[in-house]
């Protein structure tokens, strides 16, 4: 149900930005200073722990993005929508107020007879600046570059949009809290559940199911494909399948391409990579830091492209590739995107019963993982199959690394001339 997975996206995703509230909290403040001397007039804008602070702002993007599920404009039409009932006459008049003041801002700024509301601030400098290179944005603030005050009072409004836009978060939170309390949607949730728990992966019934999966590793991003709870055990949920997501993520060019394009980690926290001589880590939205251990991590043969764009090539080394843990890592995921785009039922089915043992236990599967050696990294992790009379295949795309399994143990796949252009072309069995 639509509704339930908004609700607990939402609430997750709450958590995650109030422990970084809490962590900001015993900084020093946001602090914007103006002063003016009779001739010249100053300001000084000061906010506190840069790294906090940056977890704060892309936790919060989420919430204030328009193009996200959880744009806060959409959870409160959606509430309004669905649960009219649930919310009180005053409480609507509360929301509408926070947001009518969310988005003016405390601050009037105008600039050539323009009102710049903290909400046309917070998109100028995310567009432009903080999150994306807006060819456009870029232009209108490098025109406000002489104005004085300008740059401090621009980034005071950007940080005060998210602060406030935190507080009404908040709200939201407290009356998602209550709707759920509430005879309809205990209604409506029942029916998105299994009536009869059963794990997926050691098909058991009798056993604790008290939390939900991730298909992908949440490390990755993943905040979407998630199996309610009854679809995994709390057994498998936190012992084999967690060391499998941490293979995964742990696998070198995964690890990599993690820092490219994960915003933040499970724990909210800016992505880092760590390999054997050099170390990623994302430093903020547009900001990757590669530090080398050694001389065989340095960036070698550097190119000035123009316009600050540079080409530069980097020796990268890891741990010595298991395929089978990766392998098994990535049938995990196959076997949860079954259940759940066919259901429950289908997800037990006795076809995928070796690719169970395989994945639980590491016995040998009569079938090959092929591996795209050639990325072309996106920001996107990608999934799609086919459940066929005989074989269910997969490409598993992960921020442009390709993986193909079959969750059968036939047909077996084998290098051709179709998969040779895809170009997939490493096999590991």
């Amino acid at each position: 149900m639509v509704f339930t997975v908004m609700f607990r996206d939402f609430k997750r995703h709450y958590h995650k930005v109030r422990d970084v509230v809490d962590k900001l909290a015993d900084k020093d403040p946001f602090k914007l200073q103006v002063k003016f001397d009779g001739t010249n007039l100053q300001a000084e804008y000061k906010s506190p722990d840069n790294e906090d602070t940056v977890r704060f702002v892309v936790l919060m993007r989420r919430f204030l993005n328009p193009l996200d599920s959880l744009y806060y404009r959409k959870v409160w039409m959606f509430l309004q929508e669905k649960f009219a009932d649930e919310i009180s006459v005053e409480t609507v008049k509360h929301i509408e107020s926070v947001i009518e003041n969310l988005n003016t801002g405390r601050l009037s700024i105008n600039i050539n007879g323009e009102n710049m509301t903290a909400e046309k601030i917070y998109q100028i400098l995310s567009d432009g600046n903080y999150f994306n290179q807006n060819e456009n944005a870029q232009k209108y603030l490098r025109s406000l570059a002489n104005l004085p005050i300008v740059g401090p009072l621009f980034w005071h409004q950007f940080h005060e949009y998210t602060l406030e836009g935190y507080t009404l978060v908040y709200i939201l939170f407290d009356i998602i809290s209550q709707v759920e309390k509430s005879a309809r949607y205990q209604t409506l949730h029942s029916s998105a559940t299994p009536q009869t728990a059963q794990c997926i992966y050691c098909l058991t019934k009798i056993a604790v199911f008290s939390s939900e999966e991730h298909i992908f590793p949440e490390s990755l991003g993943n905040d979407e494909l998630i199996l309610p709870k009854g679809y995994v055990c709390d057994k498998c949920n936190n012992g084999i399948l967690a060391r499998l997501d941490n293979a995964l993520i742990k696998f070198e060019p995964v690890g990599m391409l993690q820092v490219q394009f994960v915003p933040y980690t499970k724990e909210g926290k800016l992505p880092k990579a760590n390999f054997q001589n050099i170390t990623m880590e994302r430093t903020s939205p547009t900001n990757i830091h590669i530090k080398a251990k050694d001389k065989t991590g340095q960036i070698k043969n550097k190119k000035h492209l123009g316009d600050d764009w540079y080409s530069f090539s980097i020796q990268m080394k890891g741990k010595k590739f298991n395929p089978i843990m990766i392998s098994r890592s990535l049938y995990k995921i196959a076997l949860g995107i079954v259940a759940l785009s066919q259901g429950h039922e289908q997800a037990c089915n006795q076809k995928y019963d070796l690719a169970r043992d395989f994945i639980l236990k590491g016995k040998g599967f009569p079938n090959n993982l092929i591996i795209q050696t050639k990325c072309n990294p996106h920001p996107q992790v990608r999934v799609a199959y086919n459940d066929l009379p005989e074989g269910t295949p997969f490409v598993i795309d992960i921020y442009g690394l390709v993986f193909l399994l079959n969750l059968e143990t036939g047909p077996v796949l084998e290098l051709n001339d179709v998969i040779n252009h895809c170009p997939f072309a490493e096999k590991s069995g």
